[in-house]
């Protein structure tokens, strides 16, 4: 992820449901509109996103687009210490 997206690092997809469900909290998104493309060539199977309500289709996912960071490694920390 750091070379394809120029980020920071990846993504922690598993560990975040899991502190979703301990801390809603440190998480903030929005409810959008969410589909996935079957017809084009292009892009079939992509996920795509209406975050701005463009196409006025009724939202079906709370789509999760800021976390606290800190907070989040601080409980992942502590309850991984547990075991």
């Amino acid at each position: 992820d750091e070379e394809k997206y120029g980020t920071d690092g990846g993504p922690l997809h598993d560990p975040c449901v899991i502190a979703y469900l301990l801390k809603p909290e440190l998480f903030r998104g929005r409810n959008c509109n969410v589909a996935v493309e079957t017809a084009s060539e292009l892009t079939m199977g992509m996920t795509v996103i209406d975050w701005w309500g463009v196409t006025k289709r009724p939202s079906n996912a709370m789509v999760m687009r800021d976390i606290d960071h800190d907070a989040l490694f601080a409980l992942l920390l502590e309850r991984l210490g547990r075991l």
